[in-house]
């Protein structure tokens, strides 16, 4: 069994150095590690080869993918890799958008594997599906969709998302971590 840990963070100077992103992406390799996965990993700050990174999604059975959430979305860069990578993947990873094949949209994947999304927030819990919040009308999974819309695309199902809360403000990372790590032993 194979884990393609990707880390998303981009650094920022004096704003977010990615030491947060850093704890989570040796966490993830470590639970993997403990469970019989072979690593393989991207930090998407440190640069990489397309090529590599096709053949790693691939050959992946569960994809985590972490990243912060900036301007409710993820990083510019990360973007980049996803646009770049799964573009050119073309005939690797998926076949189309499910429709030249008879199916409906969104069913050309060619992966086989499970996915999971982990994000930093500096927004807290309850800034989620609570009256007079910014965003009272979403759950995190629901703003998160396009996310793991992504994954569904190109045949990765989803499994749930795990989010670290008011990561600048009121930071619980200790025990964050803690359930973190339990949900990635619950899902892979």
């Amino acid at each position: 069994m194979k884990a393609l840990v990707i880390n998303g963070h981009i650094k920022w100077p004096q704003i977010a150095e990615g030491n947060l992103n850093r704890i989570i992406f040796e966490k993830s390799k470590d639970v993997f590690n403990q469970n019989g996965y072979e690593i393989l990993e991207t930090v998407i700050d440190n640069g990489y080869e397309i090529s590599q990174e096709i053949e790693k999604w691939v050959n992946a059975d569960v994809i985590l993918f972490h990243f912060p959430i900036n301007w409710f979305g993820m990083p510019a860069k990360t973007k980049d890799y996803i646009d770049k990578v799964l573009m050119s993947g073309y005939g690797k990873i998926y076949a189309g958008d499910g429709r030249n094949s008879g199916g409906n949209y969104g069913t050309g994947g060619l992966l086989k594997s499970k996915g999971i999304i982990v994000n930093t927030w500096n927004a807290p819990e309850e800034t989620f599906g609570n009256s007079g919040q910014l965003l009272e009308n979403h759950s995190m999974e629901e703003f998160t969709r396009p996310f793991t819309a992504t994954l569904q695309f190109v045949g990765v199902r989803p499994l749930p998302t795990f989010a670290f809360y008011d990561v600048f403000k009121n930071p619980n990372i200790e025990q964050e971590l803690v359930s973190f790590e339990e949900h990635l032993k619950n899902h892979i």
